[in-house]
């Protein structure tokens, strides 16, 4: 009974560090994988890895992998699994397994539907959103974020939308003083 026990107790230990190792260090907001959407797609349906919970990154004892192949430069050390494909190390910042040139590993943060930001600049899916204010950026919902002067959807300028009256509606739908939207296009 006592060898059981212990065997059980040992199992768990192992299952725990290697859960860690695949996930990351970091707490509860720099989970494992993240999502856009609330389920878990996994296995073959899982064609796309921002929308998974399930994460393609794995951190070794001295290297990073993502969907099976090293990312070259990463420090395992210090690599952190953050959310819809998003890393980082104390050197710099990933996306499905790239690196973001520019980004600043210090201050980057993800902000979910594929945003993300440091101190000088927005990211959508890894690329830099185009005349984005990172001090004033703010996320809505179902795709839609805004800043001071533009409103975006999936990192692309909103034409004509004004940012001080841009409302969120449901199914994709928004709205502002003067105009109707739907997934980010003007709705005549």
């Amino acid at each position: 009974m006592t060898a059981i026990i212990i065997l059980c107790a040992g199992l768990a230990s192992a299952l725990t560090a290697t859960a860690q190792r695949h996930c990351g260090r970091g707490d509860a907001a720099e989970r494992c994988g993240g999502c856009r959407h609330e389920y878990n797609c996994g296995g073959d349906a899982c064609r796309d890895y921002r929308d998974c919970r399930e994460s393609p990154y794995f951190i070794g004892d001295n290297d990073v992998f993502f969907d099976g192949q090293k990312i070259k430069g990463a420090s395992a050390s210090s690599f952190r699994i953050l959310r819809e494909g998003y890393a980082k190390d104390s050197w710099n910042v990933y996306y499905l397994g790239r690196v973001i040139k520019g980004a600043s590993a210090d201050s980057f943060t993800t902000l979910g539907w594929g945003y993300a930001k440091d101190t000088w600049n927005v990211y959508f899916d890894g690329k830099k959103v185009k005349s984005a204010s990172s001090d004033s950026f703010q996320l809505l919902r179902d795709g839609y974020a805004k800043d001071t002067w533009n409103v975006y959807f999936r990192g692309k300028k909103v034409d004509g939308a004004s940012p001080e009256t841009f409302r969120c509606d449901d199914h994709g739908y928004a709205r502002d003083t003067w105009h109707s939207y739907r997934h980010g296009q003007r709705l005549r």
